[in-house]
């Protein structure tokens, strides 16, 4: 399994890890509710389905006239393979931290993040105490 996924790639797998199975106008349905901007026609998401399908991160299933999509990969999992993707590219950025500062400091990082961000500190205090 590739370690880095595609932006594509997240896009249709955030519409299966919010429901499955879904066939494929489910999927385009669910992306143009989560994402307006994406315009891709109806070719362009079979295509993403299909490197999907053949990465293995979702699996198909006939059902009457049409395909149902799962997702094989689970969003945790693909958040750690994005992670070891970035951590094994340090030697390019200086350290992981090194992006962070720079997203902080470029005003990147949206309310959420900064409060997860928080949080880890508070939680990474807590073990140094222990």
């Amino acid at each position: 399994m590739d370690a880095r996924l595609k932006e594509s790639e997240w896009i249709i797998l955030q519409a299966l890890w919010q429901e499955a199975p879904l066939d494929l106008k489910g999927i385009i349905a669910s992306v143009q509710q989560q994402n307006p901007a994406v315009s891709w026609d109806y070719k362009t998401y079979h295509s993403f389905l299909r490197i999907l399908l053949e990465k293995g991160y979702i699996s198909a299933e006939r059902h009457k006239q049409s395909n149902l999509y799962r997702p094989l990969i689970t969003r945790d999992e693909a958040l750690s393979c994005e992670a070891e993707s970035l951590i094994s590219r340090r030697g390019y950025f200086g350290s992981v931290s090194s992006i962070l500062v720079h997203m902080a400091q470029q005003g990147q990082l949206t309310q959420k993040e900064k409060q997860e961000l928080r949080e880890l500190a508070r939680q990474l205090s807590e073990e140094d105490e222990e």
